[in-house]
This record gives structure tokens, C-alpha cells and sequence, in this order.
């Protein structure tokens, strides 16, 4: 073998090797924190599926923690004040790779994001938006906390009288100032750095099916890089479909006959405001509400202005017709019997069952997903509103 051979043998030999090692390093985290008033506490991380990745005491306002990251990406950071009390913990969303992290928290204001000092980019996208998002919607947040604790406090005066109606509107109005800003703490975001990475992320993070309509605005405002990301295809999608049924959007037909063959006609139905419930005969939950709905005081039996438009998505007309006559449900009823493959599932988003709507008597959307419980108060809220609309 010639001499340049040999050479070219171990060159090739040695680049292996490198090559090797490049690929089996090992990918650490580390972690740096300062925390002033904490003395009891906890740093965790987390992954998408739980599982812990890093997990350090928190002494004296102070953490270190290195750890083996696993892969780039997003995850919860946690950051508990005291570990006695593990319900005061607070989560974040970030977003770790191989390098330094630095955070900064104080005990005190734990529902601001934190400071966190870092090369990753991404992180860094993170932070911008976190940060102004935690200030602007930490009233209407705060408002949320302290009503739900009024509302399962058992020594509460409102528990006491049993009368919990107005707190559940004061949360219902506070849960929706809450969703507005969030929405316009998004919406600045991207408007202030329309190349982000992040803005598809931080959208999966929201329950932007409560507020389409704004959401959606916000989601036009995404650059084409981010709409074309996995999360980015399926807000889109979802987005899209759900503004067709924001307020006031006219309300997608119905398909199906009624039990006696006749094809459903919405123009028969002749009422100021109409649930349209969307239900299956084998779901407990369905037949317990017909209960209320044939029996209750907001029974379209009692009330001449409502009315009930039931939509089975039932496959067997057997089981339909048996549930019609033991929950008693002399409103209209109809169903095309293709079960989850009906159209209406798909045209009206319904994901779950039942699910609850309330439409005006043109047929244009009042509110969609409506809680059973909450159904009384959005009627009478909606018909005082009529009938002063028209004073």
C-alpha cells in the first residue's frame, strides 16, 4: 500500500471518530435562579407529556439545576413559592436548547412572567410577548381568581344564601374581558414583530375558541412562515370555520327530518330565541337535561319566546325514537342518523356532546357553546335586551 494511502486510511479513520463524538455529545441546560422571598419553594420543569426534566429546592431566593435536555423545545417551567402549598405554584411556557438560562422571579409577583436571560432566540420571543401579556392581563385574571374562590367557598355569603347567580356574572363578564385582552396582547405582539417564531405557539396555548372572531383577526396578521407551521395549519382551519359562527353569523342548515319523515324547515319555527341542542340518545348527560328542559322554569313549555330545536346524533332511529318518549320531548326534534359523520357535527363545530347553541329567531348566531347551566341567564339576558331594543 502506498504511503499517501495509509495517510488517507487514518484521515478517514480520525474524521470518523469526530464525527462520532459529534453526534453523541451531550445536550445540557442550565439553570440559574434568583428568586427573593422564597425560602420554601420549587423550580421544575416539565415536558409536553409531564415528565419531569429538571426538579431543584429553591433556598434562600436562590436555584442552580444543569440538566440533560432531551430535545430543543417547548416547555413548562413551574415555580412553586412553597412547597407546603402546592396550589399557589405558577407555570410558564417556554422554550429550552443546549445553553444558559438566567430567571429572575420575585415571591411576591409570581403572575408576572419571568426575567430570563438567555442566547436562544426563540426564548427571547418568548419573553417579549410573556412578559407585556402577564401585565396587561393580570387584573382581569386576578378579578377570575377571586371570584372562583368566592364562588367554592362553602362560608362565602353568596354560598350561605345559596344566590351564587350574580357571581357567576361577574365571572362570565370577567372570563370574557379576559379573553379581549389576551387577544390584544397577541395581536400587538405580532403587529410589533410580524417575522416572530413563536406567534403560532403562544395561539395553541390560548382557548382561542372562546373569542373566534378576534382571534381570527389576529391569526391574518401571522406571517406566511408561521401560518405554514403545524400549529399555524390547524388554528387556521379551526379559525376559519369558527368565525362562519361568531355572533350574529347566520347559523349553517340543519340536515335531517323530523320523526314523523318530514325534512326539517327552519322558517316553521316561530320563536324570539332558540336553543338548538345537539345531543345522543346513549350519553347520560343529554337525557338528564331533558329533564330540566321538559320540567324547568325555563322550559320551552312555559316560556312563549323559547323554544328548543333538539338534533339527535344518534345512527339507530330505534334508540332515538325510545329516548323522545321517555324524556318527553315534545319540541322539535330531527336527525339525519349518520351519527358523528353528520354534517351538522362538522358545519356547526360541534366537538362534544351535547352541545348547547342559542340562535335568534332569524337564525343568526346569540352565543355557541353554551353551558346548560348558564342557558337561563344568557335567555333572559338576551330577550330583556330584545324587548328594550325595542322600547
Amino acid at each position: 500500500m502506498r504511503p499517501n494511502q495509509y495517510y488517507m486510511k487514518y484521515l478517514y479513520f480520525f474524521a470518523f471518530i469526530i464525527l462520532l463524538n459529534s453526534c453523541n455529545r451531550t445536550k445540557f441546560v442550565e439553570f440559574t435562579g434568583t428568586t427573593p422571598g422564597i425560602n420554601n419553594g420549587a423550580f421544575v420543569i416539565k415536558d409536553a407529556q409531564g415528565a419531569i426534566i429538571a426538579s431543584e429546592s429553591i433556598f434562600d431566593g436562590k436555584f442552580h439545576s444543569k440538566n440533560l435536555l432531551p430535545k430543543p423545545g417547548y416547555y413548562d417551567m413551574y415555580i412553586t413559592a412553597d412547597i407546603e402549598k402546592d396550589y399557589k405554584k405558577h407555570v410558564y411556557d417556554v422554550y429550552l436548547e443546549s445553553g444558559n438560562y438566567t430567571i429572575e422571579a420575585e415571591g411576591d409577583k409570581l403572575y408576572l412572567y419571568p426575567t430570563i436571560k438567555t442566547d436562544s432566540k426563540i426564548q427571547n420571543e418568548l419573553s417579549g410577548y410573556y412578559t407585556v401579556a402577564a401585565e396587561k392581563t393580570h387584573e382581569a385574571n386576578a378579578t377570575l381568581q377571586n371570584l372562583v374562590s368566592l364562588m367554592y367557598d362553602k362560608n362565602s355569603p353568596a354560598a350561605v344564601s345559596g344566590n351564587t347567580g350574580d357571581l357567576q356574572a361577574q365571572f362570565d363578564k370577567a372570563q370574557e374581558a379576559f379573553d379581549k385582552t389576551q387577544a390584544v396582547a397577541l395581536g400587538d405582539f405580532v403587529a410589533k414583530n410580524p417575522q416572530n417564531d413563536v406567534a403560532a405557539h403562544i395561539l395553541s396555548e390560548i382557548d382561542y375558541k372562546k373569542d373566534p372572531a378576534n382571534y381570527y383577526a389576529v391569526y391574518q396578521k401571522f406571517s406566511d412562515t408561521q401560518k405554514k407551521t403545524a400549529d399555524g395549519k390547524n388554528e387556521g382551519d379551526d379559525l376559519k370555520e369558527l368565525a362562519k359562527l361568531a355572533p350574529g353569523a347566520l347559523a349553517p342548515k340543519l340536515t335531517g327530518k323530523t320523526p314523523d319523515g318530514k325534512l326539517f324547515d327552519p322558517k316553521t319555527i316561530n320563536k324570539k330565541i332558540i336553543l338548538v341542542e345537539f345531543w345522543r340518545a346513549d350519553v347520560e348527560v343529554s337525557r338528564i337535561n331533558h329533564k330540566e328542559l321538559s320540567n324547568g322554569y325555563f322550559s320551552p313549555i312555559k316560556n312563549k319566546n323559547f323554544t328548543v330545536v333538539s338534533v339527535s346524533l344518534d345512527t339507530k332511529p330505534d334508540a332515538w325514537a325510545a329516548a323522545l318518549k321517555k324524556d318527553n320531548m315534545s319540541w322539535t326534534q330531527l336527525s339525519d342518523l349518520k351519527g358523528e359523520a353528520s354534517p351538522n357535527m362538522t358545519n356547526w363545530a360541534v366537538s362534544t356532546i351535547p352541545t348547547y347553541d342559542l340562535i335568534d329567531g332569524n337564525w343568526h348566531f346569540i352565543k355557541r357553546d353554551v353551558d346548560f347551566d348558564k342557558i337561563p341567564t344568557e335567555v333572559a339576558k338576551y330577550l330583556h335586551t330584545a324587548v328594550n331594543a325595542l322600547q
